[in-house]
């Protein structure tokens, strides 16, 4: 639609960065408010936070060439094309390496302030994403004659904008989660995550129109992915009762 703005700015990209920005000015602000921390907590957190999305990127590119080359071995050729949910794991998993090695030793533990607020900030990040994504043309859906149809330059069809469905999805289930920390004090936000963007990614993939590649039958790479997230997000919801707050009755 629009890949470059100006002629010169990646429009993904910027796109990409203003929605970590955005993540991470939440996550201030919370530790800053809600919790009083000192300016060092913070700038420690953004500093582990900005080597888990560099972790992030990294998976995201690694996981969609471990896709194209499961795909097709024969005519693989290297690609710097990303896929969320490499970055997803790929993120997390480098941040609880900052976390526990450098961050917890320097701050003392805040794993639960972490994982309430946390799945908000991911989504705000996202739903940023995804409006690169239309504008930079990848990531559209199937053909349509719906009114909610939009056309690309490069496809001589009208399709299904599935990147700003998927937008609006991630902003509301922000502010969903936002409203249920902020007024219900509710602290399993990354259950409410797992199934709910599990459940939404995994039926959006059947309006993808971009090539997705089977993975395991009819299912495409996310939607594997997808299962995992659906599968893992109650054992998570009884170890986090469990293990972290413990000592803490949910309101």
């Amino acid at each position: 639609m629009y890949p470059y703005i100006f002629g010169v700015i990646d429009s993904y990209v910027l796109f990409l960065f203003i929605g970590v920005i955005c993540a991470f000015l939440l996550l201030s602000l919370y530790f800053k408010f809600v919790h009083k921390k000192d300016k060092y907590f913070i700038l420690d957190l953004l500093f582990s936070g900005i080597i888990s999305v560099l972790f992030g990127v990294v998976f995201a590119c690694l996981f969609e060439n471990l896709y194209e080359f499961a795909l097709d071995p024969i005519n693989y050729k290297w690609t710097f094309g990303m896929t969320f949910l490499g970055g997803l794991f790929g993120g997390v998993g480098g941040f609880l390496i900052m976390y526990f090695f450098y961050f917890k030793k320097r701050n003392g533990s805040a794993i639960k302030e972490l994982l309430i607020i946390a799945p908000s900030c991911i989504t705000l990040a996202h739903a940023f994403g995804r409006i690169g994504c239309f504008l930079a043309g990848c990531c559209y859906g199937v053909e349509t004659k719906s009114i909610i149809g939009v056309k690309f330059p490069f496809l001589d069809h009208i399709v299904i904008p599935t990147q700003l469905i998927e937008c609006i999805f991630l902003f509301l289930l922000t502010l969903l989660m936002l409203i249920l920390v902020f007024k219900f004090k509710f602290k399993y936000s990354f259950v409410i995550y797992l199934l709910s963007y599990g459940i939404f990614r995994f039926v959006i993939e059947f309006f993808r129109g971009d090539e997705r590649g089977a993975f395991l039958g009819i299912f495409s790479p996310s939607q594997v992915w997808c299962i995992v997230m659906i599968l893992g997000a109650i054992p998570l919801y009884f170890l986090l009762k469990k293990l972290i707050f413990k000592n803490e009755n949910n309101k």
